[in-house]
């Protein structure tokens, strides 16, 4: 069993890796904003961009509120408290030269950073990424870190040493770290990945090796780093055998297995490590890890852009990126995030979709079209971007193109042995929705047969069969079913309801219907049916309220007409 990083963290007591990092909110403004802001030329006022970037930041719009905060410090650059906010949102934005500038204002002011981690080591990290070794050390003696500063700082020191060749001072900055049982499998780690970078392999060797014999380690990375290190010395054979091994005795898990194929194919892994930047890189990036996975994703974010300011060579660092801000219900940084990943990484295509999924949440429909179709013409036999651009386009009820490209997915499927009810199903809808009720009708039982149970396919075709007045027992029987499957949905809960109407049961109807504008108060269908529903119970001001609420939620032109004449003269007694 793997022993998580944060685990070892929180044994420690290290109460800032436990924890997300503190981030300001702009409900903390102290009450002197105006005076110190106050500016006596006024077309130069930093207000405008500081209230822009307030409202950027409240709506998670990090890319913004980071270049209006720029802007305003670029008219009061003395003003401490907008570079803290500054520096919060370019870190979120992934904004990290600016945010390590900003970082160094901040720390070299003369209020310091004392108390705030993230600032302090973005300092030290400033310094790191531009090869200033003794910068580096001195930025780390005058800085008071702790949490997860506090550990990172023998092993950035530790580096500081080895990128300048001294691996008996890197030895003696992780002594402290070595002598404790609890961080000595750390510092084992990246002992292994100096060595591997001076050229010592005799003596990588050793230190992976003993990490490989661990029976809690505390990452499989080294794992990973000597088989890479085997493979780079002529090796590779011995590197397959290594990684099939581990593969096999971590229940062939799946990085294992991923970076294991990598090195098979004469490939890099995807984080190489034995180097002063991969090696950090790989902690923040852990330690992001351990944080998505919790209630702190936010905590991630913040980890992860650490990590890419060192690899930003790391297609990993963008995919879980992405994730986390769909997480955050961001999709439109997650489709911004998931564009970085680059063409070359076998995680391209993965965010290639989630991208698309971002980009059709918030409404950018044609930068979504356009993506699929830049997708197809690279991959035009992949039968799941076929069947997202048939959604696509079934939503945009281009029905005739929407069969097309659903039917080249189910050929391909068909040919590789596979059928799946989807596409089936959504082509029937498409169908439908075109008026071919023979094709729609066999498209939807074919569906109905792959997944008898699919909640989806049980009401549509029943609702379908019901609204041609066919096969109405069975029909009711399909859409019974469904609600048992998912008690909780008012478009099926509102179908069976309208079951009841059009059965003649209007009690039983309004009650259904009554349910399922609970759960889906704005749907035009749903309030139009139980209008309907309480007319023919005799609730007429209620009929006429639920009509008009569907006009007022924006029905489709034919649909308005209808609503209209009922709600000016009613329904006849027989409907």
């Amino acid at each position: 069993m793997v022993l998580r990083f944060k685990y070892v963290l929180m044994a420690l007591g290290l109460a800032g890796c436990a924890t997300a990092p503190s981030v300001p909110e702009f409900s903390n403004v102290p009450n002197s904003l105006r005076s110190e802001f106050a500016v006596s030329d006024t077309d130069q006022s930093m207000y405008g961009p500081f209230v822009a970037a307030t409202l950027a930041q409240h709506d998670s719009a990090f890319a913004d509120a980071a270049e209006y905060y720029m802007r305003a410090l670029e008219v009061d650059p003395d003003s401490r408290f907008v570079a803290d906010r500054a520096f919060f949102q370019l870190l979120y934005a992934g904004r990290m030269e600016e945010a390590g500038k900003v970082a160094v204002t901040l720390a070299q002011s003369e209020a310091g950073v004392e108390n705030d981690d993230l600032v302090s080591i973005l300092y030290v990290l400033e310094a790191y990424k531009r090869r200033d070794w003794p910068t580096v050390r001195q930025r780390l003696d005058g800085s008071k870190m702790a949490g997860f500063g506090g550990l990172v700082s023998p092993i950035i020191r530790a580096w500081s040493f080895v990128a300048e060749g001294d691996i008996e001072r890197a030895r003696l900055a992780l002594f402290p770290m070595l002598e404790d049982q609890r961080l000595k499998p750390i510092a084992d780690e990246h002992l292994a990945y100096m060595f591997d970078h001076l050229q010592d392999f005799e003596s990588a060797e050793a230190e992976y090796l003993q990490l490989a014999d661990a029976t809690q380690p505390a990452s499989l990375q080294p794992f990973v780093a000597y088989a890479d290190m085997l493979a780079r010395n002529g090796k590779r054979d011995e590197a397959r055998s290594f990684m099939g091994k581990v593969a096999a005795q971590y229940n062939n898990n799946r990085f294992l297995l991923r970076e294991g194929m990598l090195i098979a194919a004469g490939r890099p892994p995807s984080q190489r490590t034995a180097n002063p930047d991969g090696a950090l890189g790989s902690m923040f990036f852990r330690l992001a890890s351990e944080f998505s996975q919790g209630s702190s994703p936010q905590a991630a974010v913040v980890y992860l852009r650490m990590a890419s300011y060192l690899t930003p060579e790391v297609a990993d660092i963008y995919f879980m990126l992405g994730n986390l801000m769909d997480q955050l219900d961001n999709p439109r940084a997650a489709a911004t995030v998931y564009d970085t990943v680059p063409a070359s990484s076998i995680l391209h295509r993965a965010a290639q979709e989630r991208k698309i999924n971002a980009l059709r949440r918030i409404g950018q429909i044609q930068q979504a079209e356009d993506s699929l179709r830049n997708a197809l013409r690279d991959n035009p036999e992949d039968a799941n971007y076929l069947t997202s651009l048939g959604d696509l386009l079934r939503g945009k009820e281009d029905f005739d193109e929407a069969i097309l490209r659903y039917s080249t997915a189910i050929d391909i499927m068909k040919a590789a042995g596979k059928e799946e009810w989807f596409v089936y199903f959504a082509r029937g809808v498409s169908y439908e929705q075109a008026g071919d009720w023979e094709k729609a009708e066999y498209d939807l039982t074919r569906a109905l047969s792959l997944s008898p149970n699919e909640p989806s396919v049980l009401n549509y075709l029943g609702y379908s069969w019901i609204d041609r007045g066919l096969y109405i027992e069975k029909a009711k029987g399909y859409i019974e079913k469904a609600v048992e499957e998912r008690p909780n949905d008012g478009f099926i809960i509102d179908s069976l309801g309208w079951v009841n109407y059009l059965t003649g049961d209007y009690e039983e109807a309004v009650k259904l219907l009554e349910q399922a504008v609970r759960i889906e108060p704005t749907d035009v269908t749903i309030n139009h049916h139980l209008g309907d529903a309480y007319w023919q119970v005799g609730r007429e001001i209620e009929a006429r309220f639920q009509w008009q609420h569907a006009i007022d939620s924006n029905p489709k032109a034919d649909e308005l007409a209808q609503l209209q004449r009922k709600l000016d003269l009613g329904l006849p007694k027989e409907s």
